[in-house]
């Protein structure tokens, strides 16, 4: 009798077992192929790049609707009207209450702070498995590394461009310079242009306004950090000639600030533009209240060398939470955003910027917009806006980046301002050798 009560005892058990398994079983399939998944999104409202956009959320909207289509299970939702002024605030409070979504675009002066700090997930992993680097522009791909991984995913970029008054330099007898010219053809047709047009012995029409120090740098492919930020090159000669280039810009007007205000009223020759800006107010209606009285159109930035590519990209990133629960569907909703042939043509067509994907930039659509008169002129071709994309500078990624180039900004600003460049790297180069340690 005891071993019989103790066989029922057993098989009942073992039932009760078989049962729990069975039902652990088909609660993981639910789980699996029936519970609903919410992913967070976090973008703000309006432009990356400070310019005017009608198009607010209705590219991202599209881009959810296919991927919840694709992923029945899946919900995608995001916080709408955040402005991106107030955004950095906005995802840093997420953060540290731990309710930041699984993907979220990155503000633009955060992302090394943030990669430091392990608040965005290594894509190392999916990179390696997943990706082909080789589809992006470089400069477009280099901004979502740090430390030698890969945080973030770009999504648009924004290349600054030399934007020329094409009926000044036509009244000047001046051809329209292309892509590849250089500083020294840059710094002939300022001298020529600048002069007193009416005979009252004070100048009125001008070279330039708004080519920086930076600009300037880039010209003479002269970076100021490594890439880790552990040294800098400050007090270099290519430093000291591109500096002393731009002091010889200056000096073609002495005692006159030129504003952007001139170029507007067509007194100026070359303004440097992003794409964003210039797609902005060379349509209708922008251009009529802006950039109505003359033709203008844009080439690439000049360079001490037909050799170097002296643009300088902004980009904007996408990158996934490292709390995210949901690390593959979050990959993949970052792959449709950023290296999605599709959602990358509409961003170019709809947005001011320019894709991070070669395929897109060269592709027949992208030809036919371009050649849209409302658009711009025959010189801004995908060629030239692949050829500024191709090899554009790369900023250096490292924790205080912001930090140490606001005081290198001030240094050297102050510098070129009292023509005391060749003097003063010597004492700059130490100051910012300080601030790195």
């Amino acid at each position: 009798m005891m071993n019989k009560k103790w066989t029922w005892q057993k098989i009942g058990g073992l039932s009760a077992l078989l049962l729990l398994a069975i039902s652990l079983v088909g609660w993981f399939t639910y789980d699996r192929y029936f519970r609903q998944v919410t992913l967070k999104l976090g973008l703000y409202t309006g432009s990356s790049w400070g310019v005017p956009n009608g198009n607010e959320y209705k590219l991202i909207d599209q881009v959810i609707e296919v991927f919840e289509k694709k992923h029945p299970r899946v919900k995608v939702v995001y916080e709408s009207g955040i402005g991106k002024e107030d955004y950095s605030s906005w995802l840093s409070d997420a953060l540290i209450n731990g309710q930041e979504p699984d993907i979220f675009v990155l503000p633009e002066n955060d992302f090394n702070l943030l990669a430091s700090t392990g608040s965005l997930k290594k894509l190392d992993g999916f990179v390696a498995s997943d990706l082909k680097i080789s589809d992006f522009y470089h400069s477009a791909y280099q901004a979502g590394s740090y430390a030698g991984h890969q945080y973030a995913l770009p999504y648009e970029s924004n290349p600054t461009m030399m934007c020329i008054n094409k009926d000044l330099l036509e009244k000047e007898g001046i051809s329209i310079p292309k892509s590849g010219w250089t500083l020294s053809d840059f710094y002939r047709i300022c001298k020529q242009v600048t002069r007193d047009t009416d005979g009252d012995g004070v100048l009125d029409q001008y070279g330039l306004v708004g080519y920086s120090w930076q600009q300037a740098l880039a010209a003479y492919d002269a970076p100021l950090f490594d890439t880790y930020g552990s040294k800098a090159y400050f007090n270099t000669e290519n430093t000291k000639a591109a500096l002393s280039f731009l002091i010889k810009l200056n000096e073609l007007n002495p005692h006159y600030s030129v504003t952007t205000e001139d170029f507007d009223q067509g007194k100026v020759a070359f303004l440097p533009m992003t794409l964003a800006q210039y797609r902005t107010y060379k349509p209708y209606p922008y251009h009529v209240s802006k950039y109505s009285s003359f033709s203008w159109t844009c080439v690439q930035m000049p360079s001490a060398s037909p050799s170097i590519n002296a643009t300088q990209v902004d980009t904007s990133l996408y990158g996934l939470s490292s709390r995210t629960h949901h690390s593959k569907l979050a990959w993949e909703f970052l792959k449709t955003l950023t290296d999605n042939q599709e959602t990358q043509q509409a961003l170019f067509e709809t947005s001011q910027g320019s894709s991070v994907l070669k395929k897109v930039m060269k592709s027949s659509e992208s030809k036919e917009l371009l050649k849209n008169d409302d658009f711009g002129s025959t010189a801004l071709t995908v060629d030239t806006l692949d050829s500024m994309m191709s090899g554009a500078t790369v900023q250096p990624k490292f924790k205080r980046y912001n930090a140490v180039l606001e005081k290198a900004d001030y240094l050297i600003s102050r510098a070129v301002a009292n023509k005391t460049v060749d003097s003063d790297l010597a004492d700059i180069q130490r100051q910012i050798e300080d601030q790195l340690k």
